[in-house]
């Protein structure tokens, strides 16, 4: 069956989107056994306590073609973490998430009405992956909602692996109450890597000078 249960409806064929919402360390006691000879000749059996790491708790918000929506919280390192992320941080082309805005997919054609074709404007950014210093100048910068729903991450490398990289992470949008419209004063600089992803479209501008008056 998978990794998604048929009889659940979760197979992965099912699912429209995937957005990872947050990270969460877990910890575990260890205890270790050992001597200590100050006392005794003999040794003395203490325990020592230590809080030691045991994986990363990672929770997504998964959408379905029924429309039907759960919030599920998987650990790291297995098959279905693995896979959830990878539909999360690359969605594949039967979701219409590497066509074009203006393609044949009319889940990403489609407005927020359903009524009309969207065409990208001045600084507006479709989802994708933008190189600070490439792609994209460096610099501070605020990300308005244009159109879709997503989420905008910033990583500090350009690698292959973006776990453990990640510096800023925000799910984008106007549907759900976790969903944000604006992230302001973005810090990018030199050899970020920007992931947009979804079907999100956001509009980026220079963030505005500070005004501090202590």
């Amino acid at each position: 069956m998978g990794i998604f249960s048929r009889n659940q409806g979760e197979n992965h064929n099912n699912i429209t989107s995937v957005v990872l919402i947050e990270q969460t360390q877990k910890y575990k006691n260890k205890t270790s056994w050992g001597l200590s000879f100050s006392n005794s000749a003999f040794g003395d059996p203490i325990a020592m306590s230590q809080t030691v790491p045991d994986g990363t708790e990672l929770t997504f918000s998964i959408a379905y073609k029924n429309g039907r929506k759960k919030i599920l919280k998987v650990m790291s390192g297995t098959a279905m973490a693995d896979r959830l992320l990878q539909m999360a941080l690359d969605p594949d082309k039967r979701n219409g998430s590497d066509d074009c805005i203006e393609g044949k997919s009319g889940q990403n054609a489609a407005s927020a009405e359903g009524k009309s074709l969207i065409k990208l404007g001045k600084n507006q950014l479709p989802q994708g992956r933008y190189i600070i210093g490439k792609d994209l100048p460096e610099g501070t910068f605020d990300f308005t909602w244009v159109w879709g729903e997503g989420y905008l991450s910033l990583y500090k490398t350009d690698e292959n692996t973006t776990l453990g990289n990640n510096l800023y992470l925000e799910n984008v949008g106007i549907a759900h109450e976790y969903q944000y419209r604006q992230c302001l004063h973005l810090q990018c600089a030199a050899g970020n890597m920007l992931i947009i992803g979804g079907n999100l479209v956001v509009e980026i501008s220079r963030s505005p000078r500070l005004n501090i008056d202590l």
